[in-house]
């Protein structure tokens, strides 16, 4: 049953791949016919006694799945000709911090897919390793084959770590990671670069629970991660709790280094980064609730941060451990974020995965619904964002995040009390002896 429920998953994602062109119709009943039987193939793995055959035919299947998505091009991002031009640039010897790409500058410089580029008057918005890996693929070809490949290596990665890190007890971790249509759809066909941050987050976490291993090299990874986008960052104060100071240390200097060479464009380094976090809003959930406060247009912003900084401070005190905290600290800022984009949330699925978290894997879902006024954007410029598509995305993983939220404190406190009582049964027992 299971090979079944996972060849109707592969016939949905690649008919709404090479059938529709990411056209919201036939792509979100397609869609929702092939999450539904990712969930049902996840339901009988993990069932008792009905454990998938093997690790083997799990990883064939998952492989299978994304070689359907790779050789067709982007069609619900343009980011990845974003990848392309700041690589391209690069290699032609300019700072991509430096100028935007519908600077005249550098006119000489535009190509056949040049008009694909998004937001072409916005300076770049991604941090130095980014700018690092976009260099190195634009020198084997500013092709978006390339780029794919690249990171779907970096996706195979996070894979064998999610792998490793559930230690061989389970298959199921792996399961919802190769078989996430999140995953496909957003790496193997439309491209996106996060595996590359993700997987070494994922090492981070691996050897944070070492001590064999010297701190800094966790720390190194997070960094690392955190080079690619800034997300993993959040997750700082927990590292210094956790390995100390020499992590710490070694997380904030790597993205400090890697920014070294692109200091020249001076201040527009950041430029792009501040358009995004002034003006740039699409599918937030939380936040459209808090906007509607009254009091300084950034009101939403200034409590979501505070919010996500006090989770962080939390994580540290209580000494989470590094993969609880990261969940926790980018899965806040996720929910209380002006803008969420659907791949965002392939930061926080591994986690999701290892933990079998049901509303964050549910919401690898329901983000996908998020396209549905794609067209109406290309058509018109502008993007619906109606209020009851708001809460069909939102809604439903929220519900799921705040009830298993509840029900696991509840059992917390049952299993305290117990542990107290079998306590005191014990005393007196010994009294009485």
């Amino acid at each position: 049953m299971i090979w079944l429920l996972v060849a109707v998953e592969a016939a949905a994602l690649w008919g709404m791949v090479w059938g529709g062109s990411g056209a919201p119709w036939p792509a979100m009943p397609l869609w929702a016919v092939a999450f539904a039987a990712y969930l049902a193939a996840a339901g009988c793995a993990a069932g008792p006694g009905r454990a998938a055959s093997t690790r083997r035919r799990i990883w064939t299947a998952g492989i299978v799945l994304r070689a359907g998505a790779f050789p067709a091009a982007p069609a619900l991002s343009e980011d990845i000709y974003r990848y392309i031009w700041d690589g391209w640039v690069q290699s032609n010897g300019v700072n991509p911090y430096a100028h935007p790409p519908s600077a005249s500058a550098l006119e000489e410089l535009r190509t056949a897919w040049w008009p694909l580029i998004n937001h072409a008057d916005v300076s770049t918005i991604y941090p130095p390793g980014a700018q690092v890996a976009f260099a190195l693929l634009a020198s084997a070809g500013p092709a978006w084959w390339i780029f794919k490949l690249g990171w779907l290596a970096a996706d195979l990665l996070v894979a064998r770590l999610i792998d490793r890190l559930s230690s061989g007890r389970s298959v199921l971790p792996l399961l919802l990671y190769l078989w996430s249509p999140l995953v496909v759809v957003e790496v193997a066909w439309s491209g996106h670069l996060d595996p590359l941050g993700v997987a070494p987050m994922l090492g981070a976490v691996a050897l944070a629970g070492s001590t064999a291993v010297p701190a800094w090299r966790s720390g190194a990874l997070l960094g690392l991660a955190g080079a690619l986008k800034f997300a993993p960052l959040a997750a700082l104060p927990a590292l210094w709790r956790l390995r100390g100071p020499g992590a710490l240390a070694a997380a904030v200097l790597v993205p400090l280094l890697l920014y070294v060479p692109y200091v020249g464009a001076g201040p527009a380094l950041f430029d792009g980064l501040r358009t995004y976090a002034d003006i740039w809003a699409f599918n937030g959930g939380l936040y459209r609730i808090l906007e509607r406060l009254p009091g300084h247009p950034d009101l939403a912003k200034w409590i979501g941060a505070s919010i996500v900084g006090a989770i962080a401070c939390r994580a540290a005190l209580r000494r989470w451990p590094l993969d609880r905290a990261l969940l926790w600290t980018i899965g806040s800022a996720l929910l209380l974020s002006p803008t969420l984009h659907p791949w965002y949330l392939l930061w926080v699925l591994p986690f999701a995965c290892l933990s079998a978290n049901r509303g964050w894997l549910l919401f690898s879902g329901t983000v996908f619904f998020a396209y549905a006024g794609r067209d109406t954007y290309l058509a018109t410029g502008a993007w619906p964002e109606p209020a009851w598509l708001a809460w069909l995305i939102h809604g439903p993983p929220l519900a799921l995040l705040a009830w298993d939220g509840w029900r696991g404190r509840r059992s917390q406190r049952l299993a305290r009390r117990e542990s107290v009582a079998r306590g005191e049964e014990r005393r007196e027992g010994q009294d009485g002896g």
